[in-house]
Formats: structure tokens, C-alpha cells, sequence
């Protein structure tokens, strides 16, 4: 009996990683139904298969617990939320990525509460995030805000008329240059030091503009540039602080899958279904950011959970000395 739930289960954790992570992340689980019985001759219930995904969620727990410890004690931490469906009812996940390992979290809410949950309420690294209030509680010095959000915000100003439009063009301008000099200090062909030199102009003209901008007759154009003013330390730590981005990209492509799964799916129908969706997520969205194939680091998870074996990390200090 034991054998035959673990190579069904084996087989069911294949066709979902294939599902999610290469073929169609937006399977049901009648089409998983069909996949199990067209390819691997196994017939099973929808009712088995969510037995199943609980059984595959079992297993990833205190994997995905271990990876989550981790991110929140991370030097520098990349966050962000996306809406979701649990029976029906608005809920949200939130991802917060520390170099390779990704990790998801539902939540009822989209508050400051759940980011505390998903970031934990003793982080003392480096936020890098957009301009939303929920992150409000980590203090200015500690923040990174996303510079490909700040290029949003200006491209809006720049297409209003008059002083608006003068002032987000010279933004734009100085943004687009912020990012030319970012990327040869990134591929090393601009010296940190000439890098920072460049930059200590850059941040004064840019800081003068958002001046302006706060100061002018447009009422939306003067609340944003306010708003990022009273943000200004977190402008600039990625010139301060070695290994911080300007951007908030290794989020948003990390969330990325989800997102297409929600955009085509009904999402969860209960806290169980959430829970199995935001482990796989982690496992499959780490794995990928590593470059490791999810069915082996599956197959091993489930195997450590019947006994056999020890269960793989998400960890790469660990998987490495491993």
C-alpha cells in the first residue's frame, strides 16, 4: 500500500512541476487528471489528486519554513504581493527573494501586518520594494526603492504640460543616465569610485527636481514628487551599500509565474489548497532561480518525508555542501 501511494505520488509531483514550472502553469486538476492517465496510465480521482498535493505539501513544510528563516534574516531582502483567490474571496501572496531563494506567503490581507509576516517583525536587512505603505514600518535608511517604479512615475509627469512636463523630461533624462552608469558598474567597465563621483551629481540634480516638482502648481505632480522626497534615504542605498540593486526586477520575475497561473485559474478553495500553492511556488521559484531541476528536489523531499533519505534544502550553503 505504501509503495503504491509513493509512486503515485511521485507521479503526480511530476506532472505538477512539468504543469507549473514548464508546460502550462494553468492546469486544472481534471487536466492534471487526464495528464496522469494519458501519460502514465493512472487513474485517480480529482479528489485523490488534492489528496495528493496535501501529502507533497506535507512534505515541503518544514523545507519551506527553513528557506522562509533565512530570507528574513537575509542581508538584503526583494519584496512584493500579488492579489489571489481563496474560495472566492479576495486574498493576496507576497514574495520576498534573498539572492536564490524565493520565498511565497498567503495572506487575508495586503496590510502591514502581512509584510511583517512575510519579512518578519526582526528584519534588519535592505528592503528593496516599490513605494507601498505596507513596507512603511522598515525605516527609510533600510529601504531601496525601485527605481523602474520611480521611471513609471516620471514618465507620468513628463506627459503633462507645462513646468510638470519640463520637469519629469529632465527626470526621465536623469533616470535613463542613473541606469547607464549602474549597468557598467555592474559589468565592471565603471570603477565603483568614478561610479559614486557620478552619482553625487545625479542625486543632487535629481533631489532638486523632485524640489520643484513638490513646489509646482500641479496638484498630482507636487503629492508624488512630495511623497518620493519624503523617501529620499531610500533612493540611494544601492550606491551606498555594495550587493543592493536599483530595481525590484528579481521580484516582479519571480512572481511572474504566479501571475499568469492567477490571471487563468480560479485560484484556491481553501487555506489547504493556499498552503500547497505558496510551498510549490517557493520550491519551484527557488529551483529556478538556482538552476535546479524541481522534480529531483521533489522526488527527494517526498522520499525524506516517508524516511527514506534526508530532505534537500532550499538553502544554498546547504545543497552545495551537500
Amino acid at each position: 500500500m505504501v509503495s503504491a501511494s509513493y509512486a503515485t505520488l511521485l507521479l503526480l509531483a511530476q506532472s505538477l512541476v512539468c504543469c507549473i514550472h514548464r508546460l502550462n502553469p494553468s492546469l486544472s486538476k481534471r487536466q492534471v487528471q487526464g495528464v496522469l492517465a494519458d501519460l502514465f496510465g493512472i487513474e485517480l480521482s480529482v479528489g485523490a489528486i488534492s489528496e495528493g498535493e496535501a501529502e507533497i505539501g506535507a512534505a515541503l513544510q518544514d523545507i519551506v519554513q527553513q528557506a522562509h528563516v533565512h530570507v528574513q534574516q537575509a542581508g538584503v531582502v526583494h519584496a512584493d504581493e500579488t492579489g489571489h483567490k481563496q474560495g472566492g474571496c479576495r486574498h493576496w501572496l507576497w514574495l520576498v527573494v534573498a539572492g536564490t531563494v524565493a520565498v511565497f506567503q498567503t495572506a487575508a490581507t495586503r496590510s502591514a501586518q502581512a509584510a511583517r509576516a512575510a519579512l518578519g517583525e526582526r528584519f534588519a536587512g535592505i528592503l528593496v520594494s516599490d513605494r507601498y505603505g505596507a513596507y512603511a514600518w522598515v525605516e527609510t535608511a533600510r529601504r531601496q526603492l525601485c527605481w523602474a517604479h520611480l521611471l513609471r512615475d516620471f514618465t507620468k509627469i513628463a506627459e503633462r504640460s507645462g513646468e510638470s512636463g519640463r520637469i519629469g523630461d529632465e527626470l526621465v533624462a536623469c533616470t535613463q543616465r542613473m541606469f547607464r552608469f549602474w549597468h557598467w558598474a555592474r559589468d565592471g567597465t565603471l570603477s565603483r569610485s568614478m561610479f559614486t563621483c557620478h552619482m553625487r551629481f545625479l542625486r543632487h540634480r535629481i533631489e532638486a527636481l523632485l524640489q520643484q516638482g513638490a513646489q509646482g502648481r500641479h496638484a498630482e505632480t507636487a503629492r508624488t514628487c512630495q511623497h518620493i522626497l519624503r523617501l529620499r534615504q531610500a533612493l540611494w542605498s544601492f550606491v551606498d551599500t555594495p550587493g543592493v540593486e536599483p530595481t525590484n526586477n528579481l521580484a516582479e520575475r519571480t512572481l511572474r509565474s504566479f501571475v499568469i497561473w492567477r490571471k487563468i485559474s480560479f485560484g484556491t478553495q481553501s487555506v489547504r489548497g493556499s498552503h500547497y500553492v505558496e510551498r510549490i511556488m517557493t520550491v519551484v521559484g527557488s529551483c529556478k532561480l538556482q538552476g535546479r531541476n524541481p522534480l529531483t528536489f521533489l522526488t527527494q523531499a517526498i522520499q525524506a518525508h516517508w524516511g527514506d533519505g534526508v530532505a534537500p534544502s532550499l538553502i544554498q550553503d546547504s545543497f552545495a555542501a551537500g
